[in-house]
Order: structure tokens, then C-alpha cells, then sequence
């Protein structure tokens, strides 16, 4: 007797404050996920077993996603791209007065996600095309993963919408129409812009190399601007001892993952 095939799963992830959010209520509200997980939740937690497409966000897991994505050939990744002046001048609403996020942790997540780009289960969605043009998103999305079933498009998702779960108002302030008004917000926070730079480097070379700038002229900006150097919610810097900790946790999170996951995954690593 064989056991029930796992269903195939989504995992949206990306830096903090990137827009992994908006794109989880999109592809929950537009495909036909029967195994929705509108809670955040990390890989290594659970899922139905009788579901044909469960969809599952997180961010800040990109690494961890990373790793799984090897072991599982029903696991399909979403990492969203974003503007890293957008990343971390972005606020979240449980954390009112505080940036959320840094350098630090976009760059980690960058780097990351670099590595795994050529990966055939791994998808970059840039944000700025999501809000710019998500139904053509939408579309490369089923042109990569042909088993999504569209029910809407991307620009509609906001009328599905009836009642919002509580973690999807604080991380998006409210839900609306896709437009992109949050686009260049970074240029009305210019001295929190200055003070990552000056704690965590240049950032000229990383945003022509990723397209986000086609030279270095908008640094002019920063020109005579005095630095803010509050901290972020997220950690400016990591002790070697933390550092040491963090990798602990992605070794118990696959571990966990394939533990729950027997079949096509365990068999990865034999």
C-alpha cells in the first residue's frame, strides 16, 4: 500500500519589509491553493496532508529555503526583490517610530538568493514589476509553475479580500488596489539612508550590478545629510557567538523538514 502523494508546496520568502506579504495575499487570493496558510510560517512547521498546493510565507527564511529547496522536488520557492533603500527605510506598523530592517539582513538575503537564481524551483518576483505590472507577474508565475490555477488576476486581488488575517494589515497599513506609490519612498528618508551607509558600507556597486541604478548619481542625494544611526528592529551587527548560534537553527529546521517530509526528500539524502 502506498502512501498518499505530499501535496506541492509555495514558500514565498525574501528580506524583511521586501513585499512578501502583499505577493502571499496575491497568489492566495488569485491561484487556487486548497492548503492556504495565511499565518507566516516557516518551513520546518507542519502542513495539511491532504491538500494538493499548499502556500506558505516567510521572510527572512531565504537561506533555510534555500537548503530545503535541494532535499524536496515538491517544494517550489518565491523570493520577492526589492530596492534595498525601500527595504530598510521601510516601516512596519507593530514597530511605529522604528525602521524594521538593514543592511545587514538584505545584503545576507541578496547573496542567498544570488546563489540559488539559476535553480529550476527557484523564482524571483521583483517588487517593483509586481506593483508596476503584476499581471504580467502573474503570468511568467504560470508559465514557470504550469500547475497554478489562476482564479483572478493579480490586479483584482484586492476585491477577494473580504476579511484581512491579523498579521496582513500591520505589514501592508491597509488593502488596496496595486499601485506603486511606495516606489522611491527611500528619497523622504534620506538621513536613515546615510546612517546604513555609514554603518554598513557602500551600497553604489550593488545597486547598479542588481539594476536599480545605472550609475552612482543618486548618491548626490546624501550630500550634507547628517546620518541617523538609531537601530533597526533587526540586529545592525551579529556577534561571533550569535553568528555561530543562527547556524544551529537552519541545521535543526532541515532536519525537522525532512523528518515531516518522508518519501521524495528523505530519499535526497541517501
Amino acid at each position: 500500500m502506498h502512501d498518499a502523494p505530499r501535496p506541492r508546496r509555495l514558500h514565498i520568502t525574501g528580506a524583511p519589509r521586501s513585499g512578501t506579504t502583499l505577493l502571499h495575499v496575491m497568489v492566495l487570493t488569485c491561484f487556487d491553493i486548497d492548503g492556504p496558510i495565511e499565518a507566516e510560517q516557516r518551513l520546518r512547521r507542519p502542513i495539511p496532508r491532504d491538500r494538493r498546493l499548499v502556500c506558505t510565507k516567510c521572510p527572512g527564511e531565504v537561506e533555510a529555503a534555500v537548503d530545503i529547496l535541494k532535499l524536496d522536488p515538491r517544494l517550489d520557492v518565491i523570493y520577492v526583490a526589492r530596492d534595498p533603500r525601500e527595504v530598510i527605510t521601510s516601516e512596519h506598523a507593530a514597530y511605529p517610530g522604528r525602521y524594521f530592517t538593514n543592511l545587514r539582513v538584505w545584503r545576507r538575503a541578496a547573496r542567498t538568493a544570488a546563489r540559488a537564481k539559476d535553480h529550476p524551483r527557484f523564482h524571483v518576483v521583483d517588487y517593483h514589476r509586481l506593483v508596476t505590472e503584476p499581471d504580467r507577474v502573474q503570468a511568467e508565475l504560470m508559465t514557470a509553475m504550469p500547475w497554478l490555477r489562476p482564479l483572478r488576476r493579480f490586479s483584482e486581488y484586492h476585491l477577494a479580500v473580504d476579511r484581512p488575517n491579523a498579521e496582513w494589515l500591520p505589514a501592508m497599513r491597509q488593502i488596496r488596489p496595486v499601485c506603486p506609490s511606495s516606489l522611491g519612498a527611500w528619497r523622504r528618508h534620506l538621513p536613515r539612508l546615510q546612517g546604513q551607509l555609514r554603518r554598513h558600507g557602500d551600497l553604489g556597486a550593488e545597486l547598479i550590478a542588481q539594476g536599480y541604478e545605472p550609475d552612482r548619481t543618486w548618491m548626490r542625494l546624501l550630500d550634507g545629510v547628517e546620518p541617523d544611526l538609531s537601530p533597526s528592529v533587526n540586529a545592525e551587527t551579529l556577534s561571533l557567538r550569535r553568528r555561530l548560534k543562527e547556524r544551529l537553527p537552519r541545521l535543526r529546521d532541515m532536519t525537522l523538514y525532512v523528518m515531516r517530509n518522508r518519501g521524495a526528500a528523505a530519499r535526497s539524502l541517501t
